[in-house]
């Protein structure tokens, strides 16, 4: 029977003095600790001992009265049986709940699922984001390494993986690699694994994949294809909402999500702006959520505007401006993310060689800055690309609105001039002080040929 000094009554009646804490001690090193709470505080065990260095050391036990006097004795007494052998209490609990963490983690899914909910939340990543990599590790590597303990898999194992899906794709091969190289690093964090079985760093194995060229989103066209591209997109017959789409994405050329996400209220028709805002722009969750994230302004030329207000009459005044005409549910709401490629792959275009949805982005950024000559950081900005400026994207808004506002203008009026045939000469507006002239102003102005 295990006796000491504190009795269940004295420890019922127990109360904090002049809002301290305090210790009641029950002998062989086991305390009752009460501190500051409602009624009479709030009270949990502690074990005190001195570690063979000579420091001393503290292990909570749990409180009280959920952990009785008798199991705070018995849990006591195991902690000095364990000195009596030699050993460090704390450590011993530290080895413990490293042990108890392999085990529940004892398989390589088990760990990349752990370390998948974790990165989410501390990254910030999007749902969308957070899908993607998880559907990667369920589809190529749970099914042959799922199963195995992470620290019983082999090189050759995630060798033979990788080069398993390079067969196929060798993009999605290098990406595999990366989550599973984030996954044993945080099998080392965690203690799962030593770090020098962590064969996923760099060059502790051969993980080298086929050589893999990057390719960009289709758009492979000359200027006399851009021509009757246009004339194409004019053309095309089917719904007003997905014609008008189709037609606006070359004339704005921003990523397709953004643009089918549009909204009536984020449009100002009248100036020619169009105030995209940053949920629905491509960055990091966080700086998405962050209230000093500011909308990217995309000013809007006449032929854009035009096709707006011809839409305005189908899905407007307010809501998506491309809503699905067949929305079966909340997640169809918008025209889907395929529409526009399929209504070019209709329209005859290879969309992996040809043009896609995206491509749109990279034919505006070649030919404007080699037909009309325009200057790389006013594309990129239009493009919400980071910018090189030293002072960064509060320079950049005070710059370059009113100019991109030339420039897409100059784009719309080069795409109609392809599209009828008529010679664009390469030449650019600009004021005598080497600004680009605003508002189809010629005063005081000067025509340089690039």
């Amino acid at each position: 029977m295990l006796i000491g000094k504190l009795s269940v009554r004295e420890i019922d009646e127990a109360k904090p003095l002049d809002g301290k804490e305090y210790l009641l001690g029950d002998g062989g090193g086991l305390h009752l600790r009460i501190r500051p709470g409602e009624g009479k505080g709030k009270k949990s065990w502690v074990f005190k001992y001195t570690d063979v260095t000579g420091n001393r050391r503290k292990i909570g036990l749990g409180t009280y009265p959920e952990i009785g006097l008798a199991n705070a004795r018995e849990a006591a007494l195991g902690l000095r049986q364990l000195q009596g052998a030699g050993k460090d209490p704390k450590l011993d609990k530290i080895e413990k709940r490293v042990t108890a963490r392999k085990r529940s983690l004892d398989t390589f899914e088990k760990v990349a699922r752990e370390w998948h909910r974790q990165a989410a939340v501390v990254e910030y990543w999007s749902e969308g984001h957070a899908h993607k990599l998880i559907r990667m590790l369920e589809i190529h590597a749970f099914p042959k390494i799922g199963r195995l303990p992470i620290g019983h898999i082999t090189p050759p194992d995630v060798k033979d993986l990788l080069m398993s899906v390079a067969a196929a794709t060798k993009e999605t091969a290098g990406e595999l690699r990366s989550l599973i190289t984030r996954i044993y690093k945080y099998a080392v964090t965690m203690v799962i694994l030593l770090p020098s079985e962590n064969f996923m760093m760099p060059g502790a194995a051969d993980m080298r994949l086929p050589r893999h060229v990057v390719k960009s989103h289709a758009a492979k066209l000359n200027a006399l294809q851009v021509g009757q591209l246009v004339r194409d997109l004019r053309a095309y017959k089917g719904n007003i909402i997905t014609v008008s789409c189709l037609q606006l994405m070359p004339l704005l050329f921003q990523r397709p999500g953004q643009v089918r996400h549009m909204q009536w209220h984020q449009l100002d028709l009248d100036k020619g702006i169009w105030n995209c805002p940053p949920s629905i722009m491509k960055m990091v969750r966080l700086k998405k959520e962050s209230e000093h994230t500011e909308d990217h302004v995309v000013p809007l030329p006449h032929q854009a505007v035009e096709i707006l207000r011809q839409l305005s009459l189908v899905t407007g005044p307010d809501g998506y401006v491309f809503k699905s005409p067949a929305r079966r549910s909340e997640a169809t709401k918008t025209l889907s993310e395929n529409t526009v490629n399929s209504a070019l792959r209709g329209l005859g275009y290879d969309t992996q060689r040809d043009i896609s949805g995206h491509g749109f982005r990279a034919l505006a950024r070649t030919l404007i800055k080699q037909e009309l000559k325009w200057d790389r950081e006013e594309i990129e900005r239009h493009l919400a690309h980071v910018s090189d400026e030293e002072l960064g994207d509060t320079y950049d808004r005070a710059r370059y609105v009113e100019q991109r506002k030339v420039m897409v203008q100059a784009w719309a009026n080069y795409l109609d001039d392809l599209a009828n045939n008529e010679p664009t000469p390469r030449l650019k507006l600009v004021t005598d002080d080497g600004m680009p002239v605003v508002n189809g102003s010629r005063a005081a102005s000067l025509i340089r040929a690039a």
